[in-house]
């Protein structure tokens, strides 16, 4: 039987073919890469799966090494893929966004020909498929659309540049915001979203403000990809889904015309296992 993990730096969640699900705390030894590793490794080869689909949250090369984890230190040029074949087991190794794109299309857009997914949550991330096939680029890094710059100058990002998409749409992008915006109060995501239901004014206005810059950051995505469907996911965008219904509306106004007619944005429905479906869905795939 196949199965797909989603190695985050808190939990590594595991989904199998027949639906079973298993979820691992691992923040204890996200820092130490021996105790980390061994700990993957059990995952890996429990249950005596006949090939596993790995999603890695951060730079992950087409060869399965995952190059820099900003969440998981103990990840950092380790080749996840070597694991697999020491253990026997054949599979897939890639970045976890990109995994979670194909899970999108595999089971719930086959009708796409190009799909963007965005997830929102500690971070952002995106993936993209197109004509039912994962694109990565050239070494594995592609789609890493939450560093791309959207205010020249602007607010500092995790990974040490300025004005990234990620530094305003992302956990720590609303609280700045609100923070700015309410003159100094500190809150967390989830605290700014309930006062928003509440009807507290700087909280909308925080949510306002992330839209807009989420909207300049999904125009420039569909200028450059073209998309036929646009799925936004991840916990932030959880939270936060009762204030995004009129997104699709924002971004055909922001985006030209023609290549406006072309998609449709959606919001996904697989939770916090999305990333284990999406590479569960490439272990499946590649027996088609």
């Amino acid at each position: 039987m196949k199965k797909g993990i989603d190695v985050g730096g808190s939990f590594i969640k595991v989904l199998w073919e027949d639906g079973k699900r298993e979820k691992v705390y691992v923040r204890n030894v996200s820092k130490n890469k021996e105790a980390f590793v061994e700990r993957l490794r059990e995952i890996i080869r429990e249950g005596n799966p006949t090939k596993v689909g790995i999603a890695v949250a951060g730079f992950t090369s087409l060869e399965g090494v995952v190059y820099r984890s900003p969440n998981i230190p103990a990840l950092d040029g380790v080749d996840i893929k070597k694991l697999l074949l020491e253990e026997g087991i054949s599979g897939f190794v890639l970045n976890d966004v990109s995994a979670g794109a194909f899970g999108e299309w595999y089971y719930d857009h086959r009708d796409s020909r190009n799909l963007l997914f965005v997830a929102i949550g500690t971070g952002l991330g995106a993936g993209f498929v197109c004509e039912g096939r994962v694109f990565l680029g050239s070494c594995g890094s592609a789609l890493e659309l939450g560093h791309h710059i959207v205010e020249k100058d602007g607010e500092l990002c995790s990974c040490g540049r300025r004005g990234c998409l990620e530094a305003y749409c992302s956990s720590y992008g609303l609280e700045r915001i609100y923070k700015k915006l309410s003159a100094g109060e500190s809150l967390k995501d989830y605290q700014i979203v309930l006062r928003a239901k509440e009807g507290d004014q700087k909280a909308q206005e925080a949510i306002e403000t992330f839209k807009d810059y989420l909207t300049i950051g999904l125009m420039n995505a569909v200028h450059i990809f073209n998309p036929d469907r646009v799925v936004l996911g991840g916990g932030l965008i959880q939270q936060l889904r009762e204030f995004m219904d009129d997104m699709e509306t924002r971004l055909k106004k922001a985006v030209e015309a023609f290549p406006s007619q072309c998609f449709k944005l959606d919001f996904s429905k697989c939770g916090e296992f999305c990333m284990a479906r999406g590479a569960l869905a490439l272990a499946l795939a590649d027996d088609r």
